[in-house]
């Protein structure tokens, strides 16, 4: 039996809004990428939220929901509680605010060992990954006295971190070939990198040789901690 074409028409849209209004009943219409983060899959802690599994995009009110972590206290920990709305601060914008200084940098991977530290949960940083001042009084009965101690090499001052992002700008030591906040996209190219290597690990063409690889990344929506290290990694490789 063939169908009028008047009545397909008809019948159509019928069955596709049934379809998408059973799935919204049921849960199963997904608008939007769904913050739930991964969990350890073994040992003492296994079924809980891995604080690794925590990424830029994150808001400080999408880690609340995850981990149970308040708001407010990342925003204590990060300087940033006199923010307007620091809940919906997302961790990626750290790295606009203070980013790489000389001794580390404060960024989405300092917000992942800081929720670790927070509910005494396993978390290997990066090696140059600093927390800020503000985060030890909130640690200070949360870990061992000899964590807390070892903390201190790792922690900076809010007035550090930007006084020393400042100068950052216009100073930059080329002779350890490390990347950091200022490293220029010309330092990669004279440590070895070619334009289209670069390219690649960036996802998109590089800005412009004298500017800031990290302020390029913030400008066009990459997380610099991610790309850092793999830029370190062929800058070593090749020297």
């Amino acid at each position: 039996m063939r169908i009028q074409a008047k009545f397909l028409a008809i019948l159509l849209p019928v069955i596709f809004a049934l379809g998408i209004g059973g799935t919204m009943i049921f849960n199963l219409w997904i608008t939007e990428a769904s913050k739930v983060p991964a969990v350890y899959e073994e040992g003492d802690f296994a079924g809980q939220a891995d604080p690794g599994d925590i990424r830029g995009s994150y808001s400080f009110a999408d880690i609340e929901n995850a981990y149970s972590v308040p708001a407010e206290v990342i925003a204590l920990a990060f300087g940033l509680s006199e923010e307007d709305n620091f809940a919906e601060f997302q961790c990626k914008m750290l790295e606009d605010r203070y980013g790489a200084i000389e001794e580390g940098e404060v960024g989405t991977d300092s917000v992942r060992y800081f929720v670790a530290l927070y509910l005494d949960l396993p978390y290997e940083p990066e090696e140059d990954t600093l927390l800020l001042s503000p985060s030890i009084p909130l640690l200070k009965d949360r870990v061992a006295p000899e964590i807390l101690e070892s903390l201190r090499n790792r922690t900076a001052t809010v007035r550090e971190v930007l006084s020393d992002e400042a100068e950052s700008e216009t100073e930059h030591n080329t002779e350890d070939m490390a990347v950091k906040g200022g490293t220029t996209f010309k330092e990669l190219y004279d440590w070895g990198l070619s334009n289209e290597e670069v390219a690649e690990i960036l996802g998109i063409e590089p800005g412009p040789a004298g500017g800031s690889v990290r302020d390029y990344c913030i400008q066009n929506g990459i997380e610099f901690s991610s790309v850092k290290s793999i830029l370190q990694e062929f800058v070593d490789s090749k020297n």
